[in-house]
């Protein structure tokens, strides 16, 4: 089997995986996402290029401050990076080939065309970027979990963010940048998650993304930050040049969102909807009776 062939099933097929929703993205039992996360981890500033190696997204309470950071795990012990500080650089060797199968049209590619990926599942010469809820004040503060929510994408290409359930199910496709408005997944507490990024094109690109939830079952907390990406043989430096960006719609999904869907409670809807009714049915009554009379 060719390097390359081997290296798209590797990535793309992963380990089977238990997702509840579309938009819910659950830990898998890859022993290489089995890790503890220590409340004294240490936040380091200074400009770091990630090309290879282990690092998350996530939550973090930084004396009591909501606050979205990237968890360097390669150095003993691990340290977190303020996402301004950090540029994540796709080199030529996470290219791969997009497949013929048709379940991969989404990405938008003829079959056969060059993609740079960030795998779901770890390659060493790749940086392996995902996500998870694992500090622990964040752990227990945020009740059942929170949403992590892509807000826009700036780039030459298309970015797609998905999970392959199992060997041979369909891509799960969590983000597309080719679709408008807010998209959110849902993290469960305490998960630790990875997925396949597929960029189209190689340049430089930034994606705003916001984490949010809710502490103590009451106080919606959220934060905005700037990812950016140097793909291929775009020099990472300019990376950390490029202003960051703010959301064209700057309304947020709310902290009291579903869970599975990303969506605002339902009950409050149907209850508007109920009163709303009700009235227009006294206001026909009255009416009624009045023409009687």
């Amino acid at each position: 089997m060719p390097t390359r062939l081997r290296h798209w099933l590797i990535a793309l097929l992963g380990v089977p995986l238990l997702l509840l929703s579309p938009t819910t993205a659950w830990a898998t039992t890859d022993p290489d996402l089995d890790q503890t996360v220590d409340a004294d981890e240490e936040t380091i500033s200074g400009r770091a290029v990630i090309d290879s190696g282990h690092v998350d997204l996530g939550p973090r309470l930084i004396d009591g401050v909501w606050t979205l950071q990237a968890r360097d795990d390669r150095s003993t012990p691990p340290v977190w990076r303020d996402p301004d500080d950090v540029v994540f650089h796709v080199l030529d060797t996470a290219i791969l080939q997009a497949p013929e199968n048709p379940d991969f049209d989404f990405i938008g590619v003829e079959p056969g065309s060059d993609v740079h990926v960030i795998p779901q599942t770890q390659l060493p010469e790749v940086v392996w970027l995902g996500w998870n809820t694992q500090d622990p004040e964040v752990a227990a503060q945020i009740g059942l979990g929170a949403s992590l929510t892509l807000h826009e994408v700036h780039g030459p290409g298309e970015i797609f963010l998905f999970l392959q359930e199992g060997v041979s199910g369909p891509p799960n496709v969590l983000w597309r940048s080719d679709e408008p408005g807010p998209q959110s997944l849902w993290m469960e507490v305490g998960t630790h998650t990875h997925a396949n990024w597929v960029f189209t094109e190689p340049g430089l690109y930034q994606v705003l993304v916001e984490v949010h939830a809710e502490l103590g079952g009451e106080k919606p907390v959220s934060d905005l930050a700037t990812l950016r990406f140097a793909v291929g043989g775009t020099s990472p430096e300019d990376a950390f040049e490029l202003p960051a960006i703010t959301p064209a719609d700057s309304s947020a999904v709310p902290a009291d969102a579903d869970p599975a869907t990303g969506s605002g409670p339902l009950l409050p809807v149907l209850g508007g909807v109920t009163v709303l009714l009700a009235g227009l049915a006294v206001a026909l009554l009255v009416r009624s009776r009045r023409g009687r009379e």
